[in-house]
């Protein structure tokens, strides 16, 4: 089985920690990168996609994604 990882910069060191958590509370589990661990103002989430997601799953995930993101002006 492999592993996808998905990779979204968030910049911020102070916002990244609670944008994972409202991720979380939405029902996506992502990790947070923050420095030293990555870069300085390379703050990142990340999370995986496996064979065992589905489509409807992976769907899901991603608007739950979007939204949060777009609350926290990461998207349009």
């Amino acid at each position: 089985m492999s592993e996808t990882p998905i990779i979204i910069y968030t910049y911020e060191t102070t916002e990244t920690p609670s944008i994972a958590k409202q991720l979380y509370i939405e029902g996506v589990y992502v990790n947070s990168s923050l420095p030293p661990a990555t870069a300085p103002h390379e703050c990142l989430l990340r999370t995986s996609l496996m064979a065992t997601h589905t489509e409807p799953l992976i769907d899901e995930a991603t608007e739950i994604i979007y939204k949060v993101l777009k609350e926290n002006k990461l998207c349009k």
